[in-house]
């Protein structure tokens, strides 16, 4: 029953990492304005997912992604 039980869970854990997720360092660039100027500052996020159209997604929102 153990082999059993144990072997069941060794194929959830490769079913698993077959569908693992990628990580990306995404960033957009902001606009900051102050009295006397104006300049660019980036906002970075990490992005892990196994989704293609969450990445495509944040990156119409304007971000770059890169692979990390």
């Amino acid at each position: 029953m153990k082999q059993i039980a144990s072997t069941i869970l060794l194929g959830i854990g490769l079913l698993a990492m077959v569908s693992c997720s990628k990580c990306y360092e995404c960033r957009v660039p902001v606009e900051v304005r102050t009295p006397d100027t104006t300049y660019v500052e980036y906002q970075e996020e990490s992005l892990c997912t196994a989704d293609q159209k969450e990445l495509e997604a944040k990156e119409a929102d304007g971000y770059t992604c890169s692979g990390s």
